[in-house]
């Protein structure tokens, strides 16, 4: 049988299973995967908004495996198909009956997984370009100005070095723009891994005309949060009315101002007035920290997948072990598939040789889970690998897809130590074998060790949230060391740091009134001293890794900007702080659930009791 290379340059093989991939073309609404979700994280929702009130007609969505972006792209399927599944998940009634207008043909959405067959990804621009027209005339049948959508699953896996090693082959952003430019109510959604690969490819299309804004521009998903996890085991949260639901985007919009113009007043009365919630009060959401640092995102997501209902008692009866669902089955399974997708992740990002050490960089930090500064040299010499290896390949890949992230020291240009965290803590338990009882119990200092990292998780997502594209400090999140002891997360908001003081079991009073308090020091020493006058981080650099001279120019300018709080220096390789307005006692100790939000106006600048419940709800 001679070799028939046509089947694929033509996108037969492709075009074969559209109708597989698509099932809604033949039974339309019948077809529906509304019984495949529980709950709808908030992403869901900032993207469908995105498509309808934004008018955005190409949207990014980046993320690690395991975060859920194929189920996104189901769910935004179902919600431009299926009536039934916007009435059972669309909650607020102003945006279901908008939903409900937005509904279209079920031959008006095309959804292609490039990941599910590797022929796929051979002569990738040809195969796309075949099944997209043959979508067009054999399915759609519309005019042009009647809506569709092109859902695109994995997007980053057609890509590769051509002959001479350079990456080459499987230039999306050349079809992608072809694409949007033929049809004036074409919407395309797609996924990939990492923000930095599309924002690199964008800058070398004009997508600008078409989709204002578009460059760099895209959704992030994590690895679910807890706010979206509080939502799971409390549905009823979204069904409150909206003056006794926490709103989350008031007060990230407060301590926006708060920083902004000094006045921390501002974020406390903001946050006492958000503390109504009368579906979960403080001990409710207090008590399911321990949940979610057992479980974390993507652990959670497989246990819904087994029929489990997460607002059931029974949930946590599977995180206890006390339950017929074999918990450390599904660990190993997680962990097999953490596995093979950083192997994945790491020929897809490119410049890491030995994948491997990956996972035993992240199988360390789980075992390990150190909550204080560890040395480069001894990391390195654990690691085996040398100091570049470890910031350029190993924490620039890992970063780059919020699996394991570091905190670098404040102030220092050359720090000699650092440290890490695995951000979701159902992969730390799934590599150390732990239990909800584990967590509460069996393993000292476990508990905190894991509240720690979710801490730190939240104020990366924080500053992500909070900060624009184009701020060099997006994102970044260090500590500082003072003469006696030490600041544990220090993010920048507009360029202006605020320094968060890590404590577990004590209130802000009780740090007070004792004597002995080294770290308490250190924030009084950080807000009352100029660290910040030196602190710098540069501008052609993001995540351990060189960015494109577009985008440090962009970073330039905006730092330049007048309502920037930072500075740029005088070569313009870096960006300076700006002063800090106040600091933050991050605390998760009983005691604060009587007291919530409380301030200390000793000093010469207000620091600011938040708890730890509350804190986490901010993104």
């Amino acid at each position: 049988m001679a070799f028939d290379s046509e089947s694929f340059s033509s996108g037969h093989t492709l075009i074969q299973r559209l109708e597989e991939y698509n099932p809604w073309w033949e039974r339309g609404q019948e077809a529906s995967l509304t019984g495949d979700y529980s709950s709808l994280q908030d992403i869901f929702y900032q993207t469908y908004d995105e498509l309808h009130q934004q008018q955005r007609r190409l949207i990014p969505i980046t993320g690690p495996d395991g975060t859920g972006k194929t189920a996104l792209l189901e769910q935004l399927a179902s919600a431009h198909i299926d009536p039934d599944f916007v009435e059972k998940f669309v909650r607020d009634a102003d945006r279901r009956e908008q939903a409900q207008e937005h509904l279209v043909s079920p031959s008006s959405v095309l959804y292609i997984p490039l990941r599910d067959d590797p022929v796929f990804q051979l002569q990738p621009e040809a195969q796309l370009r075949a099944a997209v027209d043959h979508f067009e005339t054999h399915v759609l049948r519309h005019s042009q100005s009647s809506p569709h959508y092109i859902l695109l699953d994995d997007l980053h896996t057609v890509e590769r070095p051509n002959k001479r090693g350079n990456q080459d082959v499987g230039r999306w952003e050349r079809l992608l723009t072809d694409l949007i430019a033929e049809h004036d109510d074409r919407r395309i959604v797609f996924t990939a891994l990492s923000r930095g690969a599309v924002r690199e490819r964008f800058e070398e299309t004009d997508l600008a005309e078409v989709n204002e804004g578009i460059r760099g521009e895209t959704r992030e998903l994590y690895p679910m949060g807890f706010a979206d996890f509080l939502k799971m085991r409390y549905r009823d949260i979204e069904l409150a009315p909206a003056a006794e639901r926490f709103d989350e985007g008031a007060v990230r919009k407060a301590l926006l101002e708060a920083v902004d113009v000094g006045d921390a007043d501002r974020f406390v009365a903001e946050i006492e007035a958000q503390n109504s919630d009368a579906i979960a009060d403080p001990s409710t959401v207090r008590r399911e920290i321990a949940n979610y640092c057992t479980s974390g995102g993507m652990l959670t997501l497989r246990v819904a997948g087994d029929g489990i209902s997460i607002d059931e008692e029974r949930f946590v009866d599977v995180l206890r072990g006390r339950d017929d669902v074999d918990l450390e089955a599904h660990q190993r399974e997680l962990l097999d598939d953490f596995r093979d997708d950083l192997l994945h992740a790491a020929t897809s990002l490119g410049g890491v040789k030995d994948a491997l050490g990956l996972e035993r960089f992240c199988g360390l930090a789980a075992h390990e889970h150190p909550t204080g500064d560890v040395r480069f040299d001894e990391l390195t010499e654990v690691l085996d690998v040398d100091r570049r290896t470890l910031r350029d390949k190993y924490l620039s890949a890992l970063s780059r897809l919020h699996l394991l992230s570091a905190a670098q020291e404040y102030d220092n240009q050359r720090p000699r130590k650092l440290r890490f965290y695995l951000r979701d803590p159902g992969i730390t338990n799934a590599f150390c074998r732990n239990d909800l009882n584990d967590v509460l119990r069996r393993e000292p200092g476990l508990d905190e060790a894991l509240a720690k990292a979710v801490a730190f998780d939240h104020t990366i997502r924080l500053s992500n949230t909070l900060n624009h594209q184009h701020d060099p400090k997006r994102g970044v999140v260090k500590f500082w060391v003072g003469s006696k002891g030490a600041v544990d997360f220090v993010p920048k908001i507009r360029g202006s740091p605020v320094p968060i003081l890590w404590s577990h079991n004590q209130a802000l009073d009780e740090l007070q009134m004792s004597r002995d308090t080294p770290d308490f020091d250190a924030l009084q020493e950080f807000l009352e001293n100029d660290a910040y006058e030196t602190e710098r981080d540069r501008v052609d650099e993001q995540m351990y890794s060189p960015v494109t001279d577009t985008f440090t120019k962009q970073r330039r300018a905006y730092v330049q900007q007048d309502e920037y709080g930072g500075e740029l220096n005088g070569d313009g390789k870096a960006a300076f702080d700006a002063e800090p307005a106040f600091g933050i006692v991050l605390t998760n100790a009983r005691s604060a659930l009587d007291e919530g939000v409380t301030v200390n106006t000793d000093g010469s600048k207000p620091i600011i009791q938040v708890p730890l419940w509350t804190y986490l709800r901010l993104t």
